[in-house]
Order: structure tokens, then sequence, then C-alpha cells
């Protein structure tokens, strides 16, 4: 009898691979081709193949696919079973070896990072567009380093003397840096080691990321054979990894074995080895269903029904037998109560000017009310188009800016109204949304939201398309005076009485209800319909991201056509006031974070997180979201505009394979901050070297009674900690802090139970204020729970530090005063110093002087007079040069680590720098406190700020005139002007850094500055509004040179071109200023 056999195939768009296996699981035959853009053709040669080597010997009696294009193989061959990747390629690691706990997968175009226990998937991630840490990328690097990438790459990385950094980046960067090294000369061991690491470290940052990897790890796919990436992996993870047999073909090996755990009992579906030999045909068209207009791919067998691949929606490339859904599609419920008219409207009195909503963030939220609102005053209200493939192209080509893709897509939406005849454009600048009578807090919104009015009225010129554009500041909030008053100003853009549109406002709010109380009604009935050990999926996502069925990839209707009922968080009766969300500010966040709560309790329901790439409130979020899980399974996808159904639909089987094997238990307790109690002055603050004013802040400390110590510059060490603790999403500055406070820990003599580590607070809508959060989970995660985290700005849980009563602010303010007066003098004379050092030498000298005094308690004035005839007395030469004025993220462009050098690089390059100062960020504060305090009508809060700016601006006067009467230094404009000076591109209102860099910028160039540089972190919010506006700043300020400059611990290899090219603009700009010949 023929030896019954199962067949196995794994299609990739690399790589195709076909393998048979007996009931033993012994391999007999195996191939692995390359897919050529061909699936069906691959398949058909390795079927050939095969099938002349044993063909007459086995009968294949199960067949399994898996890979993206399992579904057109399965049919095209007449599979029994279809399975995602995830699940076949743990499946064939747990028959090798059923200890397995990690498993790392490296294919040609695609990754995977699996986690397993007792031989079920817990956890698993792939990799999203980029294919950086993919084979493909190896492979064209290899050719065009003319070497072998089979016979010679392995051997050459582990000959590597000095393995060159190429980064953990996208291809493009990474092959950049690559090249440059190239040219410096490297050795090609070198590059080869390189790229290896490279490979690994981009693998293991942007696919593993924070998730765990245990101490059996196999790792497995096409890139497994290559030794110096094995290598890299053991050096990186300190771990040993094993390549198991036919590491390449694993996966295909796995569809082969859940073929043989299938019931067949009618026999296999399987056409036969001989289907290589029968004629097909492929053709395509283009299907006008949708916007999409997706070109469909036709496959035709004879005698054969047409076999269909490349829509978006599956209408023709998945034919998986789901199970019947009765229930109803909650998603589409929501969209007709979104849409409801809830008031009685003659469409025939909307006669008085047509008002373009797009349908874009906020819109899937409170369209109801502001529907309401608008023709309640006799206004028609015109919707853009649902996101569509126009829409997208339109957006990316008008707005390159490197935000969340929801962002992005505000362009191609505001584009598709200006189409429509519309008098008015409406799109207001919700800085807050605070539901019913609740308190402000926690209601902010993020940057990106709150500045998007401002970003599109640069991006567009209104006036000459005769559209009046409305972008007006709002905090949404019904009751409110404050927002009554807000909308006074939009009764006079629509010339409407403010009596009509206090009437409108209620109207609006009254439908808002109506609106939410339907949700909660469904919600109710929906959870009290489900049957004990029904499986329940719940899309945790903001509105948008749920709701546009373009930006959530459908993702919701995919789910139910799996047969799995799905219902969104706004269902859910969420408590966003619960004390455990107090440090929250975003909405959103508590949102997510209360959803997160009821998820993990109740048995029936689980999470699928639906998350943009670049969303800055969710790079911290989702640490937040995973802590409050407690080891409950969840699903996190990843959205942005290059995302495809394919990568998103085997996420979600492979999520739906593991919560079968999922049994509930109910949470034992829920995580809650420890609350620490102890005697102060037992204790060590160890704080966070940001820059030099970190020597008077400890120093406050100390004559406060209270022991502190700064820790050192940031370094390699504090970087490579950093990453390893957190996602590489985050602020680049919270990385680095991280690192610091875990350097600081490994540390010799370090005394957990003595220590504190101090990071300040904030209260948003920067991810700043989040910090100290994420560092608490990190430490509580390595089993510091021990060890507080003091954060002064916030209602700390480490009360024993009563620095009121001490003076200890505004010993701290008089000392940053001065710090900032030392620095402007140091950055004066060193750009002119004849002797070199000399600048730096009294400037040491005297950040020395300054800790002594202030723990001495002496005069700071003193010592201001002093500094300031020393530096007076430094030789410097008498000629010019451009200035540039260096605003930005108050971390990045103060902390030299960070920023890498950036001052120096600039100087060196025959520049004076003048840099933003350090209490411009405090004097905001204080400023944003009186305007909230007005806002809100807190009496105290207005008095108590009126206060503290009295004093500050009296000592700081008092500092600065005294160094000045001496050394002459720039006054600092009030920071009321400097906000001013924003206003044309952003409203007070949007809170942050970002009107603090424009304000500052312009004041620069005021001052007669040549050229400006924005430094900030990558990904940083306020920091990209201010690269999205800065062309339009720029050229109002004359054209003048801008540098938007971003950082992330990565060395550039462009930087130094970028910086040289500005630099020479702006020395031309200088000469046109000046009209003379400069050095």
């Amino acid at each position: 009898d023929n030896l019954e056999v199962y067949l196995g195939l794994d299609v990739g768009s690399l790589s195709t691979n076909l393998v048979l296996i007996d009931r033993d699981k012994n391999v007999i035959a195996r191939r692995y081709l390359m897919t050529e853009g061909r699936p069906i053709d691959a398949v058909r040669r390795g079927l050939s193949e095969i099938g002349n080597e044993v063909g007459d010997r086995v009968k294949v009696v199960g067949v399994g696919t898996t890979g993206s294009g399992r579904y057109l193989t399965g049919d095209f061959v007449g599979a029994d079973i279809i399975k995602n990747e995830i699940t076949a390629q743990a499946t064939a690691a747990i028959d090798i070896d059923p200890t397995v706990d990690t498993i790392f997968e490296i294919g040609g175009q695609d990754s995977k990072y699996i986690s397993l226990s007792n031989k079920t998937v817990i956890d698993f991630e792939m990799n999203k567009a980029c294919a950086a840490g993919t084979g493909s990328f190896l492979q064209e690097q290899a050719e065009k380093l003319k070497i072998n990438i089979e016979q010679e790459f392995g051997d050459k990385a582990l000959s590597a003397k000095c393995p060159v950094g190429c980064g953990e980046r996208c291809t493009v960067f990474m092959e950049s840096d690559l090249v440059s090294h190239q040219r410096r000369g490297a050795k090609t061991d070198d590059l080869v080691a390189g790229l290896a690491y490279s490979i690994v470290s981009n693998y293991l940052t942007k696919v593993v990321g924070d998730r765990k990897i245990g101490d059996n790890i196999f790792f497995q796919g096409g890139v497994a054979w290559n030794r110096g990436v094995v290598a890299a992996f053991e050096k990186m993870t300190g771990k040993k990894i094993t390549v198991p047999p036919h590491h390449d073909i694993t996966g295909a090996i796995g569809a082969a074995i859940l073929a043989m755990e299938t019931d067949i009992s009618r026999g296999t579906k399987f056409r036969g080895f001989d289907l290589s030999e029968r004629e097909y045909s492929i053709s395509t068209f283009t299907c006008d269903e949708c916007d999409n207009q997706c070109e469909i791919r036709k496959v035709e067998l004879a005698n054969e029904k047409p076999l269909y691949y490349g829509s978006r929606c599956e209408k023709y490339d998945v034919k998986k037998k789901s199970k019947a859904i009765t229930t109803p599609d909650y998603f589409k419920i929501r969209q007709q109560y979104l849409l409801k008219r809830y008031i009685d409207i003659d469409p025939k009195n909307l006669n008085r000017g047509r008002i373009g909503f797009p349908r874009i963030l906020h819109f899937f939220e409170h369209y109801p009310f502001w529907r309401t609102l608008f023709e309640s005053l006799g206004f028609k209200v015109i919707n853009s188009d649902l996101s569509n493939q126009e829409i997208v192209k339109s957006a990316l080509e008008k707005f390159s800016a490197e935000t969340c893709f929801p962002i992005k897509l505000a362009y191609g939406h505001i584009e598709n109204l200006i189409s429509k005849d519309v008098d008015y454009i409406f799109l207001p600048s919700l800085t807050r949304f605070t539901e019913g009578d609740s308190p402000e807090e926690g209601s902010s919104i993020c940057v990106y939201v709150q500045s998007i009015s401002s970003s599109i009225s640069a991006q567009f010129d209104f006036a000459n398309l005769g559209i009046k554009f409305i972008g007006l500041p709002i905090h949404l909030q019904q009751h409110s005076m404050l927002m009554y008053k807000q909308m006074r100003l939009l009764s006079k853009v629509l010339h409407v009485s403010d009596h009509d549109m206090k009437s409108a406002v209620d109207k609006g709010f009254v439908a808002y209800s109506l609106f939410r109380n339907n949700l909660l009604r469904t919600g109710r009935e929906f959870l009290d319909s489900l049957q004990e050990g029904e499986k329940c999926l719940v899309i945790v996502s903001r509105p948008y991201n749920g709701f546009d069925r373009r930006l959530s990839l459908d993702i919701p209707r995919k789910i139910r056509r799996m047969g799995i009922k799905a219902i969104h968080i706004d269902y859910l009766a969420l408590d966003i006031h619960s004390d455990d969300l107090s440090s929250m500010y975003w909405l959103y966040g508590r949102k997510i974070l209360s959803a997160a709560n009821i998820i993990r309790r109740h048995p029936n329901l689980y999470a699928v997180y639906l998350t943009s790439f670049g969303c800055g409130p969710d790079s911290f979020i989702t640490h937040f979201f995973r802590r409050s899980m407690s080891g409950k399974p969840y699903l996190q996808l990843e959205l942005d505009e290059h995302s495809a159904d394919a990568g998103m639909i085997t996420r979600l089987e492979a999520f739906l394979d593991s919560l079968r094997f999922y049994k509930y238990e109910p949470p034992i307790t829920d995580y809650s901050p420890l609350k620490h109690r102890s005697q102060a002055n037992d204790k060590i603050i160890y704080i966070p070297k940001m820059c030099d004013h970190a020597y008077v802040v400890r120093a406050s400390f100390e004559r406060c009674g209270v022991k502190a110590v700064v820790m050192d510059e940031p370094d390699e060490q504090s970087l490579i900690y950093g990453k390893k603790f957190t996602s590489g999403k985050e602020c680049f500055p919270c990385v680095v802090t991280t690192g610091d406070m875990i350097r600081q820990i490994n540390s010799k003599d370090f005394d957990s139970d003595r220590a504190v580590f101090f990071m300040p607070g904030a209260d948003g809508p920067c991810r700043f204020g989040q910090y100290s959060q994420l560092h608490r989970v990190i430490l509580d995660e390595l089993g510091y729970k021990n060890i507080p985290i003091y954060s002064p700005s916030s209602e700390t849980s480490y009360g024993d530090f009563d620095l009121q009563k001490t003076g200890f602010r505004r010993l701290a303010w008089k000392g940053a005063v001065f710090v900032d007066c030392l620095i402007k003098a140091l950055l004066t004379t060193r750009a002119y110093e004849t002797e070199k050092g000399q600048a730096e030498k009294v400037y040491k000298k005297y950040l020395k002087r300054i800790e002594q005094i202030i723990i001495n308690g002496q005069s700071i004035q003193e010592l201001a007079a002093e500094a300031g005839e020393s530096f007076s007395r430094i030789p410097v030469q008498q000629i010019q040069k451009p200035v540039i004025g260096l605003v930005g993220e108050i971390y990045l462009r103060n902390n030299k680590y960070s920023n890498n050098f950036l001052i120096e690089k600039l100087e060196a390059l025959g520049c004076e720098v003048r840099l933003a100062v350090f209490t411009e960020w405090v004097n905001y504060t204080t400023l944003t406190y009186r305007l909230d305090s007005i806002n809100y009508r807190r009496i105290k809060g207005v008095i108590g700020s009126i206060i503290q700016a009295f004093i500050q601006n009296r000592d700081e006067h008092k500092i600065t005139k005294r160094f000045a009467r001496h050394f002459p230094i720039d006054d600092e404009l009030p920071i009321e002007k400097i906000i001013r000076n924003a206003q044309p591109y952003l409203p007070v209102e949007v809170r942050g850094e970002a009107a603090l860099s424009i304000g500052k910028a312009i004041d620069f160039v005021g001052q007669g500055a040549s050229g400006i540089v924005n430094c900030m972190p990558f990904n940083c919010m306020p920091g990209t509004v201010v690269s999205s506006l800065s062309a339009k700043i720029a050229e109002d300020l004359g054209g003048v040179p801008w540098l938007n400059i971003s950082y992330e611990g990565l060395q550039d290899t462009g930087e130094e071109t970028k910086l040289e090219a500005f630099v020479d603009q702006a020395r031309s700009n200088y000469h046109l200023q000046n009209k003379v010949s400069i050095m």
C-alpha cells in the first residue's frame, strides 16, 4: 500500500513552501520555491516536482494551507484546513519541542514573534509594513555588497572585528547608513555584521517590543540559516537560540500537522498532484461596488468555479464557511444612531447656508450635537464622503508631516468638502470634552486633534476658494459658561444672535444625550443576551478609528464574518472618573482604561485594541492597558495608510485560535498604586540630568533638608536600558530617563529602600505628564515597587516631602534663572572667544558656586553680578556671526547627549546659538494655570497664580539685571507676548510647547536671528505641529531658513549634511539682513 501522507503548503509573497509528512510526522518530501508574484505557478511547480519525486509511492489523505496566499491556494489545491501563519508556525514548533516558549520567525517579507505557555499561544506580533527586519532586505544589501547571501554572509559576519551601526529604522535609513559607512572605508565583514545586528535590533524593537522573551527560543523562517543573524540574536538577548530542523518550512509543516489533526472522515478534497498539468487562466477586472476600486484577479480552471483574489473587503478572496450570525450588526446600529436626526426639522427651512462637516475625528462622537445645533439655526449640514481611496490619495498628497493616519486623512476630507459647493467648512479646535457636569480633569484631547484646525488653515487658501473656514477653539461642556462664551464667537461668524445660539447649544446637548442613551441601552441589552461561555470581541478604540471603515480596515465586520459577535467600547457604561484614572488626563485614555477594567472582569468579553501608527497618547496608554488587563489575552492592531487586509485577518484568526484554549479566571486583585510611607529625611532623591538646571534643583532639595543626587549624564547604557524596557514608540526623553533610572538601580551601592526618583509631571495634552506613570509601571514590573517616584506637579503617592513650607519652589526658580543667565553668557562668549575653553571654564566655576550659594542660603544676586563680571573679562573676537535661534522640546534642546551635541555642531559651523530658556516653561505653566482658573472660575487659583507670577517676575528681574550690569544679555520677552506671537498660527487654548516654540522663534527672528532650528524627539506631537506650520511661519517671517530636526538615539549619517546646508542658508540670509560679508 502507498504511504499515507499529509500535504502542507505555506504560500507567502516571497516564497512558497510545500512538504509531505507521514503519520509519524517525518518529512517525506519538501520544496522551498520563490513565489515571484505568481503564487499559483509556484504551487503548480511544487506539486509537479514533489509528484514526480514520490507521487507514485504516497497517498495524500489531508491537505493544509497557510501563509498570506492560504485562501487562494486552499481553493486551488483542495485544502481540508486553512490556517493562519501564527498557528501553523506554533504547531510545528510545539511538535518538535513541547517546552518551547518563544518563537522568532523571520521570512522574506514578514516576521513574527510568538509566545507560548503549556503548548498554547498566549501572545504574538507580526511586523507592520516595514521590511527592514526581514530576509528580502538582507538579500538586497548582500547583492549590493557583492557577497553570496547563503555561502558568505554568515562567515563574514562572524569574522567582523568592529560591526558598523545601521540603526533600527526603516530600510531607507538603514540602507543610507550602510552606504555612508561604506564610503568611509568600513570593511565588508564589519558592514555585514552591522546588517545582522540591525536586522535583529529592528526585530526586537519593532516586532517583539516590550513583550516577554522566554528561555527556550526557536528561530524559524528562511533567515534562520544565517549564522550571523543567529549569533546577533544570542548576543543581544543573552540567551541560547535554537534553529530547529527544516526551519525554513516550519509553516508548511505546521499546516500539514493541522491537516493530520483535522477530521477528514469523508476523505480529502485534494485535487491531486496532476493539478500542475491542468490548464488555467488568469484575468483581471476592477470591482466597482465601492470607492476602493480594487483590482480583482480571476483564476479559472476547466469545469471548476472561478477563484478570486485581490479585494480589500474579501468579497472574492475569502471563502470561509463562517457560522451564521443572527445578532444585529452593532457597528451599523451605532452609525444609524450617529446620523439620526434627533429634533424635528423641516428641510425647507435649512436655507441660511451650507456648512461642510468633514467626516473625521470628533465627527464620529459629536455629530448629533453639531448637526442639531446648525439645523436649529437654519443651516444645512453637508458631510464629506465616506473615506475612500480618492480621499486617502488626496490626503497623502496634501500633507506630509509624520502624524497618525487619522490626522493625515483630514486633509483629504477637506478637499472633498471643497468640491461640494459649501459656504462654510466647520472644523473646531476641540481642546476638551467634558460629559455632563463632570470636572474638567481628564477631559483633554490629544495635541494633533487640538491643532488640526490650525494645520488645515495653513495648508488651504480658503479665502480664494470663497469658503469661510471655522476653526474656533472649543471646550465642549454642557452648562459651561466658558463654552457659551466661546460659542458667542461662532454666533458672530454665522451672523446669528447669542440667544439663538444658546438655544441651539442646549438642543445640541439634548440630541447628544439621546445618542449616548441609545448606545448605553443597546449595550446593556447586548451584554444581557450573552450566553455562558460565549466569547465576544470588544473593539477598543477612539470612535474615528473604530467606525471609519477605511481607517479600521472594516475589522468589526471581518470579525462578524468569522462568526464572532463584536461591539465597541461606546456601548459600555464607562466610569471615567474612578480614582485609579486620576493621573490620566486624556479623555480617550480614560475611556480605554475604564473599558479595560470592564473587559477584564467580564467572562465573555475580549479586547481588540485598534491603534494608529504614530499615535502619541497610545504609546503610553497601551502600557497601562496591558497592566489593567492583568494577563487576560487581548489583540492589539496597529493601523496606518499602508495596512493590508491579509495581515489583519491573520492576526484575528490567530487570536481567536488562542482563545479556544483560554479559560477565564476572575482577577484576584486589581492594580492600585503602592503608597509609600517612610521618613523623608532617610531618603535620597535621584534627579535625571536633563540639563545643568538639575544641579540647582538638587541644591534646593538639600537646602530644604532632603538629600538629593543628580544622576550622570545620559549615555549609551541609558539608551540600551531605556529601549529594552520601553516599546520605542514613546517620546525619546522618556526612553532616556527610563534608562537613566535603571542604570542608577544597577550602579554600585544603590540602596532601593532609600531611593526616590524625581520626575516632574504635567496635566497634558503633551505626553510628558505620563512619563512618571510609565516609569512606575516599569519599576513595578522589574520588582522595584518599593522605589517611589516623586512628581511634584501632581498628587503624588509619596507625600512625605512637605516642600511648600520650605520655599523649595522659589529657591529652585531663582537658581534656574541664574543658570539661564550663565547659559546665555556661555553661548554668547564661546562663539567669539580668542582662547578656546575660557567661557566653558567660567561657566563651570559658577555652576558649582550656585549650588553652594543655594545650600548656604546666600545671595544669588551678588553671585550673578560676580559671574557677569567674570564673563565680561573673557577676550573675544570683534566679528559678527549668523545667529541661530534654537527652539523645540525642552529636554531635547537642552540635553547634549540626546540632541547629538547640536549646539556645539552649529558653533563649529561658524554660528552663534541662542537657546530658548528653561524658565520659559515655568512661566508658561503659571500663565496657563491663571487662564484655566479664570475659565473655570477658580478664584483661589486666579489670585494664587497672579501672586506667583509677580514673585517669579520680580526674582527674575533682580537676578538678570545684576548679571546684565556687567555682561549684556538679552531680556526675555514676557510669556504673554511669546504666546501672543504664536496666536496667528495656534490658539492660546491649544496648550503645550508648540505655542512656545512658535512664539519664541518669532521673537528670535525679531532680535536678528538668521535661522531657526526646531529640535524635537522623533514623533513628538507638539514638535510635529510646529513642523507642519513652519513653512507658513517662515514665509511670513520673510523666508527665514528653518530646520526641523528630530532625534531618537540613532546616528543619523545625514545630519551633518542637513546642518551644513541649513547654515549655508542662514549665512546667505545674514548677508541679506546686514549687507555685509561674513566669515
